[in-house]
């Protein structure tokens, strides 16, 4: 019976150290964010007075970093399997903004709320060594009253240097790059519509 118990206790050890050499031939994920964001608030304070909401699909929780194969299969959507975002894009994103544009971090004090909805944020290929960063989504403005007075669709493109998940990274952050230059506009766009006007700092760009 003793026996019986070591054969049973020695394959238990001998199961258990193939999964610990299996884990440690796993390599580690690569983790990517967004980098050094470069100087606070240099949007010039128009969003100061409002609260920003960056809204996601459910799957960008799985923090994969995707990318699209349009010339095989483009509706099936992949994801590089040895790297990974730090954080869910969404929250990366607004990081960004927040940092870059000057978007008031008190939302229950803003009497406004810039409402963004990322749609697609992937890797996309066109050919094997042809490829860009992809940025899509939609935006909206609300008041103090909880009206929608302003909303926008926005595409932003960036070829990729690299066909690998680097080379994804570095094409989705010039995306949110792009798109900061387009929020930095907007504010000046609406200065004809009264109801959103009164969203934005005095110190916003004329």
């Amino acid at each position: 019976m003793r026996r019986g118990w070591g054969l049973l206790l020695g394959g238990w050890v001998l199961l258990l150290s193939a999964c610990a050499v299996g884990s440690r031939q796993l390599p580690p994920s690569t983790v990517y964010d967004f980098g050094f964001a470069g100087t606070a608030g240099a949007g010039g304070g128009a969003w100061s007075g409002v609260a920003l909401e960056v809204r996601t699909p459910p799957w960008f929780d799985a923090l994969s970093i995707d990318y699209r194969l349009n010339y095989d299969d483009p509706l099936r959507p992949r994801e590089y399997a040895d790297s990974r975002w730090a954080a869910n894009p969404g929250i990366l994103i607004a990081q960004r903004l927040r940092q870059s544009q000057g978007f008031s971090v008190a939302a229950a004090a803003s009497p406004c709320l810039l409402r963004i909805e990322v749609q697609e944020f992937s890797h996309v290929f066109d050919a094997p060594a042809a490829s860009r960063g992809v940025l899509q989504g939609s935006m909206t403005l609300v008041d103090g009253k909880r009206r929608a007075v302003a909303e926008r669709r926005f595409f932003v493109e960036r070829a990729a240097l690299r066909s690998d998940a680097r080379g994804g990274v570095e094409a989705l952050v010039r995306t949110v790059s792009g798109f900061e230059e387009q929020l930095l506009a907007w504010p000046k766009a609406l200065g004809t519509n009264p109801d959103a006007s009164g969203c934005f700092s005095r110190s916003s760009p004329k």
